[in-house]
């Protein structure tokens, strides 16, 4: 793994003006990469540059949406080549990658933001095996003189800097982490938190960034994984040479837009209430996301989810102990067809010293409209759906319309 120190060539934060042809910023990763994408967009339009995305909801260029991917790819590209943009950002998906391929020394930065976040469960799954392959790719196809930014918080991540000739700049939650550590004491670089500062440099040369209390979207710093996101974005910016106050306004006014980046933590405000949506499907997802909303400090927690009756039995009531550990209410669909998933997503919500109310609903919309019914100044309400626009929609009626009685009530099903 080559650092800073060991390099031949100046840091690109050093020499943002003569970045290698073309300026292109990669990012992959198993979650993440949106955020990341969205996030480092944000900071590059403070900075005034004129920029091309490709992300998972299509090509843009100047926050233009372009009908089309792969020619309006070749657009940007052009544009590219002829300086009518500064910079392009191009969200690897590990299929793509893995399928296609990549040629070898092409990006003069990259970063891989996360794979299994040290879960041996995810660890095992076909999608990592496939996320694994997919670094490997990436972690070859930046260039000799580039830059590659990997979470050091995560040790299947850390792989790739063994596969890759760039220099290697690191991002973590703590500077002790002991991957961090002992890369910034040797010179490497590493961006890193300091209580809720964001630092960025070696053991020597620490300068702080902005700080992540400033974004919105983390919910007060609970949600550890979007903390990492902030941080790997704030690791591209940095390595660029984008200046400190464009990458703390682009933090400030970031917000994950549900149109762009559905089911990625998007956050919608009704009265005096949160509502979180995501569109995580895993045991480890489902985790992650637990984790966050359990550090936070909201006065009631109201769920709204299926009974993922695409997971097996042990998985499904796991899943049901997680939710049942923040949730004061869940709200579920009752499937005609599928008792059993709820009976065993039910019996992990029971695995609680002190079991959620549960509800079973006839569709998700009806979940979501008893759920909206529910809340009270500072509650916050989780939707887990993979109908992020339906969902979404539903949410903006009810907040714009005044309601005089809510759904027929429905006796509880029980925990």
């Amino acid at each position: 793994m080559k650092t800073h120190s060991e390099s031949s060539v100046e840091p690109i934060r050093r020499r943002a003006p003569d970045l290698p042809s073309l300026p292109i910023v990669a990012i992959a990763g198993s979650r993440g990469k949106s955020t990341v994408a969205w996030l480092l967009n944000e900071i590059l339009v403070a900075q005034h540059l004129k920029i091309g995305l490709w992300t998972t909801t299509g090509v843009y260029k100047n926050g233009d949406h372009l009908v089309g991917e792969l020619g309006p790819w070749s657009d940007v590209m052009g544009s590219l080549a002829r300086g009518e943009l500064d910079v392009a950002i191009q969200e690897l998906e590990d299929p793509v990658v893995t399928g296609v391929g990549l040629p070898q020394h092409t990006y003069p930065i990259a970063a891989i933001s996360s794979l299994c976040g040290n879960n041996d469960e995810c660890l095992i799954s076909s999608e990592a095996e496939q996320g694994a392959q997919a670094q490997h790719i990436v972690a070859r196809a930046v260039r000799p003189d580039g830059v590659l930014v990997l979470n050091a918080d995560d040790q299947a991540v850390m792989v790739a800097a063994d596969d890759t000739a760039a220099t290697v700049s690191l991002f973590g939650l703590h500077p002790d982490n002991p991957t961090l550590r002992h890369h910034i004491d040797e010179g490497g670089s590493a961006v890193w938190l300091d209580g809720t500062r964001v630092v960025a440099g070696n053991s020597w040369a620490p300068e702080v960034i902005c700080d992540a209390s400033e974004a919105a979207f983390t919910l007060d710093g609970s949600l550890t994984f979007q903390v990492q996101n902030l941080l790997c974005a704030v690791s591209l910016a940095w390595n660029m040479g984008i200046d400190r106050e464009a990458i703390a306004e682009g933090i400030r006014s970031f917000e994950p837009d549900v149109e762009l980046m559905p089911g990625s933590c998007n956050i919608l405000e009704h009265g005096e209430a949160t509502i979180l949506l995501d569109s995580a499907r895993h045991v480890w997802t489902v985790r992650s996301l637990i984790r966050g909303i359990r550090d936070s400090a909201f006065h009631r927690t109201v769920v709204v989810t299926d009974c993922f009756p695409h997971l097996d039995d042990e998985q499904t009531v796991e899943v049901g102990r997680l939710i049942g550990r923040v949730a004061d209410v869940v709200v579920t669909q009752r499937h005609a067809t599928d008792n059993h998933s709820l009976d065993q997503f039910k019996h992990g919500l029971a695995n609680n010293d002190v079991p959620p109310l549960v509800f079973a609903m006839p569709s998700e919309i009806h979940g979501i409209e008893r759920a909206v019914h529910m809340l009270h100044p500072n509650d916050l309400c989780l939707v887990l759906t993979q109908n992020v626009t339906e969902s979404v929609a539903r949410i903006r009626a009810l907040s714009r319309i005044s309601i005089q009685t809510g759904p027929p009530e429905i006796e509880p099903t029980g925990g």
